[in-house]
């Protein structure tokens, strides 16, 4: 419940709300703080009479009585204030607790003055400021006393001496006269609040009207400075009128400088678009430059090893040479060598002829035969000193032939290394020639980038020429709104005491309502 609705509640609201809630809880409390009290004195003995089970079965009716209590008060509530049906249904359970648990422990305790406990239960239920409910509560007391004290009039009457008829008549004439006047005094404070809770509403009437005249009064002045109002109004209207012409030029103004500046953030784009081109090319001359510079490094140290295998290869076709010369003196040699066997050959020839000849005259003439037999055989050892030399000879052409076979190969390998370097060289003039071409594309791209963005400037410059022109024009008619602003800035002080006097009537009335 907030604030509002508690301002709304009346004061028997707020009373009945609050007692709703104490009695709910005061009397199941009671019922419940008795039966702990018995059980404790049955547990020390001092009730021997108690069955213990009855009062077990007390306890838990206490705690079930408590139980539905707070259901009550739990659900009980409406927008703050205690519903009629749910008020209605506590009452009749409070007097069903109070009936049911004051008869119960009439029944099992044996008490002569537990009768006087029926006041504070009554006295309870009296604070619901509900005659009937007092007045059923009270015959049902009365009742259940009555009943008691024939069926148990053993136990719960006075004994039976010569004080016996004085107690019991006093008891007889306390409950007629307290419980009565209990019911009595619920039904005049309840009448009493209502009478005044009707008085109150006349006052409340009375203190209604005249705020209605004090109202009546304000709002002929709230009339007076609306009239006030109306006029300033009407300037006010015209100025906004003309402040609206110059608000529609200062729009058509603000439109074209939104399409110029949007045109010029194009053009700004497209330099940025162009610039990242530029940038790109110079990057890629750059790259290509550095490209070319290593490429001439390496064609230098091409070359230079160029130089180097040519000369290795002038080296060796010298000692080629130098082979060649000795195999030619050794092939005299060989020329010379192979006259002698030749000449040996002959004479060889003629030793055989004339062993022939000697050898048809044999008979006992063998002695001539012996002669040129040893002859032949000079010759035979002189034949074969001869094809010593010969070996000899061969051996030395052979192995100026391997030297020169071995020469020619490794000329041979440094010229197909040479031609290898050739060919590197020729591939890395190449390719400088390609990246030659690619930087020569770069700067002509470059060249064409910037003769855009030259445009591009150009252009610009015309639009902010244009943007600046309107701003003048913006300024000239700031200056003119300037004007109208202080005229409603004399309209808006007068509007300002209005409103400071119309303030005092709202607090007026305020006051009033409060």
């Amino acid at each position: 419940m907030n604030e509002n609705q508690k301002r709304q509640l009346s004061a028997l609201d707020e009373y009945i709300n609050k007692v709703y809630v104490l009695v709910l809880i005061m009397i199941p409390g009671a019922a419940t703080c008795a039966g702990v009290l018995y059980t404790f004195e049955k547990i020390m003995g001092w009730l021997p009479e108690v069955n213990l089970t009855a009062m077990v079965i007390f306890d838990i009716t206490c705690l079930i009585y408590l139980t539905i209590g707070f259901f009550f008060i739990k659900t009980g509530f409406t927008d703050g204030l205690v519903r009629d049906s749910r008020l209605k249904a506590g009452k009749i359970f409070l007097v069903m607790v109070m009936f049911i648990q004051f008869n119960f422990i009439v029944y099992m305790i044996p008490s002569k003055d537990f009768w006087g406990f029926a006041f504070y239960f009554v006295l309870l239920m009296s604070f619901f400021l509900d005659y009937k409910m007092v007045a059923w509560a009270s015959a049902a007391i009365i009742a259940s006393l009555t009943v008691s004290w024939i069926v148990r009039a053993d136990v719960i009457l006075p004994l039976r001496d010569s004080m016996f008829m004085a107690e019991l008549l006093n008891r007889i004439v306390c409950v007629a006269l307290s419980l009565p006047t209990l019911v009595l005094l619920t039904y005049l404070v309840q009448h009493f609040l209502v009478n005044a809770k009707k008085d109150e509403m006349e006052r409340n009437n009375e203190r209604v009207e005249h705020v209605l005249q004090s109202v009546q009064e304000l709002s002929e002045n709230l009339l007076s400075a609306g009239t006030v109002l109306s006029q300033i109004s009407e300037n006010e209207s015209a100025s906004v009128e003309e402040l609206s012409a110059t608000s529609e030029q200062l729009l058509e103004g603000s439109n074209r400088l939104g399409s110029k500046t949007e045109e010029s953030i194009d053009n700004l784009n497209e330099l940025d678009k162009w610039k990242s081109v530029v940038a790109d090319n110079v990057e890629k001359v750059e790259t290509t430059s550095r490209d070319l510079l290593d490429k001439s490094r390496e064609n230098e140290q091409m070359l230079a090893d160029l130089k180097e295998i040519n000369g290795e290869v002038s080296d060796s076709m010298s000692a080629t040479i130098d082979v060649a010369r000795r195999l030619s003196e050794a092939v005299q040699q060989i020329g010379t060598t192979l006259n002698l066997i030749s000449e040996i050959s002959s004479s060889t020839n003629l030793l055989a002829l004339n062993a022939s000849i000697e050898a048809a005259r044999a008979g006992e003439s063998g002695k001539g035969f012996a002669v040129v037999a040893q002859e032949v055989g000079n010759l035979a050892n002189s034949t074969k000193d001869s094809l010593n030399e010969v070996e000899e000879v061969i051996k030395k052409v052979q192995d100026n032939v391997d030297e020169i076979t071995e020469h020619v190969n490794e000329n041979s390998s440094k010229l197909e290394k040479q031609e290898e370097y050739f060919i590197n060289v020729f591939a890395g003039i190449k390719d400088m020639t390609q990246l030659l071409g690619a930087s020569v594309d770069a700067v002509k791209t470059m060249g064409e980038a910037h003769d855009k963005q030259a445009l591009v400037i150009q252009d610009t410059v015309s639009i902010n020429k244009e943007i600046a022109e309107d701003v003048r024009s913006e300024n000239t008619q700031f200056s003119s709104i300037n004007g109208m602003v202080e005229n409603n800035a004399n309209d808006i002080s007068k509007i300002t005491a209005q409103v400071s006097a119309i303030n005092e009537m709202v607090d007026k009335i305020n006051q009033l309502l409060s």
